[in-house]
């Protein structure tokens, strides 16, 4: 595989502010990059199942039916929503001194998972170039897949990681107005709901 084109093609594209990085950059801002990890594995652990879906070729299958991509997307708009209702009525609860009211961090895994699994662009995006990396006379090679997904991951992970850090730091300066934070920052989740709903 060439791993220099493929760090090429994914790396600028990872690095976009899209649905993932968003939400990333959101919960770094409300709770610190250290305790945005179980929900950045989560993204991780879903962007590896779409990864290796779109190689068998689900991605492939489902970009046929556009019915069920527009079903995703009012899925994952209303699970966004949902979110962002929750930070908005949480009145302070995401306060320092608050931390036994923090999402568990299962629930955050979780919160990231179905964020990222359920970006229909993730789909289409990864069905649509990752095939052209696979070798043509073994497709389902296992190491070739393997590779494919790490290389993926990792690349995503340092993208994430910068989104959060970004997040964590912008909150440092708005320590001080947390509650304003904490409805920026459902603003922003609640925006990207309803785009993925009505886009």
């Amino acid at each position: 595989m060439n791993y220099p084109l493929f760090f090429a093609t994914l790396l600028p594209i990872s690095l976009m502010p899209g649905i993932n990085m968003t939400y990333a950059m959101s919960i770094g801002m409300s709770l610190g990059y250290v305790r945005a990890l179980p929900m950045m594995s989560g993204q991780l652990a879903s962007l590896a199942f779409v990864a290796i879906c779109c190689m068998l070729g689900v991605g492939a299958v489902l970009a046929h039916y556009g019915f069920a991509f527009k079903v995703l997307n009012v899925i994952a708009g209303l699970y966004l929503l949902y979110l962002g209702a929750m930070l908005f009525f949480s009145k302070g609860q995401l306060s320092i001194t608050k931390v036994s009211r923090l999402p568990s961090k299962k629930q955050m895994f979780l919160n990231g998972a179905m964020v990222c699994v359920s970006n229909p662009k993730a789909w289409i995006f990864l069905s649509a170039l990752l095939p052209t990396f696979l070798d043509a006379s073994d497709p389902f090679s296992l190491p070739r897949m393997l590779s494919i997904t790490v290389t993926l991951v990792f690349i995503e992970f340092c993208s994430l990681s910068l989104y959060a850090l970004g997040g964590a730091i912008l909150k440092k300066f708005l320590q001080t107005h947390l509650r304003l934070l904490e409805i920026f920052t459902a603003v922003i989740i609640c925006g990207i709901g309803v785009l993925m709903m009505f886009r």
